[in-house]
């Protein structure tokens, strides 16, 4: 409740709020006309499917009808089938829920939910009926009816009264992750870097990346056009890029200035000019051709990458290149994004490695949260049979739903246990709607009345997100305990003993949840540590070049779930960038290793091969070890062999992808020449 008399919502959000109680009152009138049994599933189905933009509103719309219309087919066929063994009926339908949980979770996007509501539907059918089981077909086609009802006022009254466009939106996001992203780099950029300061813009930038995914998903449901969606697809993949492209430049800075101070001065104006023209708010590409004509006119030759100083003083404009190509590249997409151009997008940032992000799940993980769910239903179900309660099966239901609402969550136990407070709120509201107010109502008319500011008010704040959850669950649970009829017909000891269930249900799934999932972020931190890991092995093994590029992307979309959880941990972020940098570089080594032959060819696959040993090295401790010296040696090695060997084209991009690995590793140190004297080397970044 912190924060809830702050302040007064906006105008828009009030409209929200008149809207969606106006549409939710009709899809309770035409119920009522229609004199179908539960008319409040309708009237629920509307806060459920409502959203203040069109899109959300239709993908909802639309997911929420194939979920029920799957869960009520699954309850017409499995009730009648196991009906006579409860225990079997019990066990069928809590796999049916854990198994539609468990393809819902392999999908990111709003269509997730589908398969998630079909999962719980089953439940919410079948429970209510096993002592009559030929109602289920009533049961079932009801539900749909209403719920389809509901939908469909929803769906038009959403269009056509003040009706909200996601893209606007989207625009604000992408706005506001420039801005943290204007400011990130040039913190890098003007040496002015302080590890607090950079840490809360990098969370920021990630919170808005991550936030832009599922607003990408429902952008077609509103109408945009294919290659606009396209666009923004196109910005994800380089927004999610630029983080360790960023790193990648303050690490070659960094050991630039320790190095060769002498060379500093010299790459001083190519810092101030992109500061500079970053500045600029568009993507005006002569001013970008004229940044790179300035990057390229300090370039050494191939030749000169001989001396370590000069390869160091090349890797640091090759990473600024990098950077600024991407920028560009970022605003151009921004700008067509905007405008909704529809001729093809062009890039400049042409790199290999930036292809369809490969979405990376944590199976384990999911699985076992999966049969936590299945394991809860059951638990739930023995007992309510064993108890012999009639109305036990609202609290199995409400700890399905609980349970498969938050699956997905490192610690659902803090969400379920607001789903239990506001569900126990909604039950004290419906009694004082039920017995004090509903008595003294006489038609449609005052009830509208007696039912507008409450709900009125409450669903405009559902528009806020840090109210959203409780806000929504008292609205759709207070209108499910009413029960409106036809006709009024109110049982004090009937209602308190069918809707205490539902929050029994509820404390059973958030004790059940503190007891099998204890485990919070730090296990999935450690988790995505360890398959970073396991990646970075497996590029050094034998495998075509194709599927070598499919763990460098499922790396990079892997860094947006790690550094949230490593901040949250208390960890720093910046490890998780610097193992995801690594992966790049040895795709850079891969790439262009058979361009070379003789000895330093294999030195090159030396290099991966000691890679990949150290990273073994590390999984089978357990933690992150200090880079090993003879890897660092054999790393300055390859570097001197490769003079004079292979085109300049191929001698180039090795070398600095060596050095780029070689700062990846060991942060702020750049490779020592055998015939220097050897300086400590530090030891490697903590877990």
């Amino acid at each position: 409740m912190n924060g809830f008399f702050s302040g007064i919502p906006p105008a828009r959000d009030w409209f929200y709020g008149v809207r969606t109680f106006a549409a939710s009152m009709i899809a309770l009138y035409i119920a009522l006309l229609m004199q179908m049994p539960r008319p409040y599933w309708a009237m629920a189905t509307v806060y459920i499917v409502s959203s203040p933009f069109l899109g959300p509103t239709s993908s909802k719309a639309l997911y929420r009808a194939i979920g029920t219309f799957l869960g009520a087919a699954a309850a017409v066929f499995f009730v009648p089938m196991f009906v006579q063994s409860p225990y079997v009926l019990v066990v069928v339908i809590a796999l049916w829920t854990g198994i539609l949980l468990f393809l819902s979770l392999h999908l990111r996007t709003a269509n997730s939910y589908a398969l998630m509501l079909a999962g719980y539907t089953l439940p919410l059918i079948a429970l209510p009926v096993v002592d009559n089981p030929l109602a289920v077909w009533d049961v079932a086609e009801a539900r749909t009816e209403e719920i389809f009802l509901g939908i469909t006022v929803a769906a038009v009254v959403g269009a056509m009264f003040w009706p909200r466009r996601l893209a606007p939106v989207f625009n604000d996001a992408v706005s506001k992750w420039f801005a943290d992203a204007t400011t990130y780099s040039l913190k890098f950029l003007s040496r002015d870097v302080q590890p607090e300061e950079v840490t809360a813009l990098r969370m920021a930038m990630v919170a808005n990346f991550n936030s832009l995914e599922l607003m990408i998903g429902q952008l077609p449901h509103e109408g945009s056009r294919p290659q606009t969606v396209r666009n923004t697809k196109e910005l994800r993949g380089r927004m999610i890029h630029l983080l360790p492209v960023i790193d990648a430049l303050e690490d070659s800075l960094y050991a630039l200035e320790r190095r060769t101070p002498e060379l500093v001065e010299k790459f001083q104006p190519l810092l101030v000019a992109t500061r500079e023209w970053l500045g600029y708010q568009d993507a005006d590409l002569d001013r970008w051709q004229a940044l790179k004509n300035q990057l390229e006119a300090l370039q050494p030759s191939a030749a000169a990458l001989e001396d370590r100083r000069q390869l160091l003083f090349s890797n640091s404009i090759y990473r600024l290149g990098e950077f600024i190509d991407l920028w560009q590249d970022c605003r151009s997409l921004q700008d067509a994004i905007v405008c909704e151009r529809q001729d093809n997008w062009r890039a400049v940032y042409r790199h290999w490695r930036l292809g369809r992000l490969k979405p990376f799940l944590d199976r384990g993980l999911m699985m076992y949260s999966v049969a936590s769910t299945i394991l809860a239903i059951i638990v739930a179900s023995v007992l309510w049979i064993l108890l012999g309660w009639p109305d036990g099966g609202s609290a199995v239901i409400l700890a399905a739903v609980a349970c498969s609402f938050f699956a997905s969550m490192d610690d659902p136990a803090p969400q379920i246990y607001r789903f239990f407070f506001w569900t126990g709120m909604s039950v004290l509201f419906a009694s004082l709607y039920l017995f004090l107010i509903l008595p003294n109502l006489h038609d449609f008319p005052m009830l509208v009345l007696a039912f507008s500011i409450p709900f009125i008010c409450v669903g405009t704040l559902t528009v806020q997100p840090r109210f959203y959850l409780g806000m929504l669950l008292t609205l759709v649970n207070t209108s499910s305990f009413i029960s409106i009829q036809g006709a009024y017909d109110a049982d004090f000891f009937a209602f308190v003993n069918s809707n205490l269930a539902g929050p029994i249900g509820l404390l059973f799934a958030f004790i059940w949840t503190l007891v099998a999932r204890p485990f919070g972020a730090e296990l999935a931190a450690k988790r995505l540590t360890r398959f970073s890991w396991k990646d970075i092995v497996q590029m050094t093994e034998p495998a075509n070049l194709a599927e070598h590029r499919q763990l460098g992307v499922q790396l990079l979309d892997r860094l947006m779930q790690h550094l949230p959880r490593l901040a949250l941990t208390g960890q720093d972020t910046g490890i998780a960038m610097r193992e995801v940098r690594v992966g790049l570089n040895l795709l850079d080594l891969l790439a262009y290793t058979p361009r070379v032959k003789g000895a330093p060819n294999a030195l090159l696959q030396q290099v991966v091969s000691e890679v990949g040993e150290y990273f073994r090295a590390c999984l089978k401790a357990g933690e992150r070890l200090p880079a090993p010296a003879p890897l660092l040696m054999t790393l300055d090695r390859t570097r001197r062999a490769l003079n004079g060997h292979g085109d300049e084209e191929t001698r180039f991009h090795l070398l600095h992808a060596l050095s780029g690995l070689r700062l990846a590793l060991l942060p702020g140190v750049e490779f020592v020449s055998s015939a220097e004297p050897e300086e400590p080397l530090p030891d490697g970044a903590p877990l």
